[in-house]
């Protein structure tokens, strides 16, 4: 937990907020998405431009197309990142309602927000859940114009694959 808090402390001084005394404990909140955060997720993807979005395909844009989704997930896991009350960045744990062992990992930091640690704080929130959740490692598909092998490496990510079908690189990490 330390790991993390060092990241929150990072992200606070990159928001030019530290030492204002305007920051709550309630700027920074990881939670789960309910259906009702259907709308949030969806303008958020639809805010980014369409050159930085490219690469994001789970699953449709349209509200209630993630409404059903949020609804119909048992295991699956669907965590909104909120930062001074905005989404910001949400992750996914996908493929335990399918029945498989190891869950897909899968990340959306809004482009204003990239590069400040969010998905960093993502991932070590989802080895924790999946941890806590008895999984031996969970995977993640990315695309190598998104995340390069090298950066994908430095984040504890080996490179099992590929996929034929869009070019992805297939990474695990063992937990």
């Amino acid at each position: 937990m330390l790991y993390i808090n060092q990241k929150v402390t990072r992200l606070v001084k990159l928001s030019g907020l530290a030492g204002r005394g305007v920051l709550t404990s309630t700027d920074f909140t990881i939670r789960p998405l309910r259906v009702e955060d259907a709308g949030a997720v969806s303008e958020m993807l639809r805010s980014q431009s369409p050159d930085y979005a490219r690469f994001f395909y789970a699953f449709s844009f349209e509200t209630d197309d993630i409404a059903k989704i949020l609804a119909a997930r048992e295991r699956d896991v669907y965590a909104g990142v909120y930062w001074q009350d905005e989404l910001v960045a949400f992750f996914m744990l996908r493929g335990w309602d399918a029945g498989y062992e190891v869950p897909s990992f899968g990340v959306f930091v809004g482009e204003k927000h990239r590069g400040r640690e969010f998905m960093k704080i993502t991932l070590d929130v989802a080895k924790l859940i999946c941890r806590l959740s008895g999984a031996p490692r969970l995977m993640a598909k990315i695309h190598p114009d998104n995340v390069s092998p090298r950066g994908a490496r430095r984040l504890g990510l080996v490179q099992t694959g590929v996929e034929t079908e869009t070019g992805n690189v297939i990474y695990h990490m063992e937990l």
